[in-house]
C-alpha cells in the first residue's frame, strides 16, 4: 500500500509540462531578440504568430513615417549621405609589390 503512494507522489513530479517555450515571453523581450543580426526561427514565428510590430528594440503600434518607405517592387532604402562615399583614384599609373 506504501508503494502506491509513492509511485502516486513521484509521478506528480514527472509530469509533463503544457506551456511553450515562449509563453512566459513579453512582446518587448521578442523584440529585444529581433534586433539581433541572427535572431533565432523561432523567435521570428513568435514574433508574426503574435502580430508584434518591432521598432529599436521594443513593441511599438506603428512604425514611424520615416520608415515606411516603400515601392511597387518592394521595399527601398535611402541613398547614403554623399560625404561618406570615399573618393575613388586611378591606380593604373602606381607600381605595387606584393
Amino acid at each position: 500500500m506504501k508503494s502506491r503512494y509513492l509511485i502516486a507522489f513521484v509521478l506528480g513530479f514527472a509530469s509533463t509540462s503544457h506551456g511553450a517555450l515562449l509563453d512566459d515571453w513579453s512582446n518587448d523581450d521578442l523584440c529585444g531578440w529581433m534586433e539581433s543580426a541572427a535572431t533565432p526561427e523561432y523567435i521570428q514565428k513568435e514574433v508574426l504568430n503574435r502580430k508584434v510590430i518591432c521598432y529599436g528594440g521594443v513593441e511599438v503600434s506603428s512604425l514611424p513615417d520615416d520608415k515606411l518607405v516603400t515601392s511597387g517592387v518592394g521595399t527601398t532604402f535611402p541613398s547614403p549621405d554623399p560625404s561618406l562615399i570615399p573618393v575613388t583614384t586611378n591606380d593604373k599609373d602606381k607600381s605595387y609589390s606584393y
